[in-house]
């Protein structure tokens, strides 16, 4: 985190103590906040502050709707456990069923609100043909509700379905199916709103003795497995789509009864390409829900520096606020790619809002 904030040059005071007392602030409604006072604050003309302001406002106030679908205990319920904080107090975490029916076996989608974050857990497939056929019903009838913006536009309502895959049976028929059959035909070509996630990682090879418990990582031969697995996913959906999707194989993490603890794998990876996979105005959402836990991001599989993947989507959001802006109060640098007119104050509030948080995660 240092590097990046060294990065900034005269925006930011140049030693470490400095940089340390930064105000940090531990909520997106807390950095929207302080962005807003500093643009008001700033040199910028009148009308790059109100393009600025009105841009900020939209990213702040931007719902994200992700979609969470999958077989019978392929872990569901437990990736939003990991990823997301479900166990903010109830005034700030909305839970409701929608869906239902009067069938007392059919399940309902869960739909959890995290501020402006909405997740869709929809009830798991595979339990029989006409439980799932009432499911695929619901799957389908959520990925056509459209949203209204405030410009009038009508868009999908869903920014992001996140296919969950068993990585410990061999059995993966019904999520082929429910991509090929459901998913991709509503989606309408609009593939880039799909990520595949392989769960139960550290139990892919049914017996678990491939997992390091003490690293809490695969070992090298439950590693080559995984890879041999996704590409095997990978593959399967090329050939039945053509689309080409590269699976994230992770650990949600979770408690045996014996009372020993595995704790999350690759978290900070799928929260990588999931912030990755949408627009920077979409992001703040997913940043203000997102699940703080020390420790939840710790163990990795090395192929990137993740939480440095994070951080510059994350920045990405300083590019969407200043986008059409001009140079009129530009200090002739470009701070993280953002265009000059967010002047050092404005940058340094939004570095140290981003810094409290993420200081929690990694």
């Amino acid at each position: 985190m240092k590097e990046i904030l060294n990065g900034l040059g005269p925006f930011l005071r140049e030693s470490d103590e400095d940089m340390d007392n930064i105000i940090v602030k531990e909520s997106m409604d807390e950095i929207c906040g302080a962005l807003e006072e500093e643009i008001l604050k700033s040199n910028a003309p009148a009308e790059e502050k109100q393009t600025m302001l009105a841009r900020l406002r939209k990213l702040c106030n931007t719902e994200t709707n992700i979609m969470l679908v999958g077989a019978t205990g392929c872990g569901k319920s437990s990736t939003i456990n990991a990823l997301f904080s479900c166990n903010k107090p109830e005034e700030y975490v909305e839970v409701a069923k929608v869906g239902s029916r009067a069938d007392p076996e059919t399940k309902d989608i869960e739909r959890y609100r995290i501020g402006n974050l909405v997740l869709w857990d929809t009830p798991g497939l595979g339990d029989g043909t006409e439980i799932d056929g009432h499911h695929r019903e619901v799957i389908t009838e959520l990925l056509q509700e459209v949203d209204e913006g405030e410009d009038g536009e009508k868009n999908a309502l869903i920014d992001l379905v996140l296919v969950i895959m068993d990585g410990s049976t061999k059995d993966l028929g019904t999520s082929y199916q429910i991509l090929n059959e459901v998913i991709i035909p509503e989606l309408k070509g609009d593939t880039e709103r799909i990520l595949i996630a392989l769960n139960q990682a550290d139990i892919a090879m049914k017996t678990g003795r491939h997992w390091d418990y003490e690293k809490n990582e695969p070992d090298e031969t439950l590693t080559r497995f995984l890879e041999e697995k996704v590409a095997s996913i990978r593959t399967r959906i090329k050939e039945d789509t053509g689309l080409d999707i590269t699976p994230v194989y992770y650990c949600a993490g979770y408690e045996e009864e014996s009372g020993d603890v595995v704790h999350p794998y690759n978290l900070s990876k799928l929260l990588y390409y999931i912030l990755n996979a949408l627009p920077a105005q979409k992001r703040a959402a997913v940043f203000g829900g997102i699940n703080t836990a020390a420790g939840q991001y710790e163990h990795n599989d090395g192929e990137m520096d993740y939480s440095e993947g994070v951080e510059r989507n994350l920045y990405g959001m300083v590019d969407y606020i200043a986008e059409g802006v001009g140079n009129g109060a530009a200090v002739g640098l470009c701070i993280l790619g953002a265009p000059g007119a967010l002047v050092g104050s404005v940058v340094g509030a939004f570095v140290g809002g981003i810094k409290g948080i993420l200081n929690h995660i990694f």
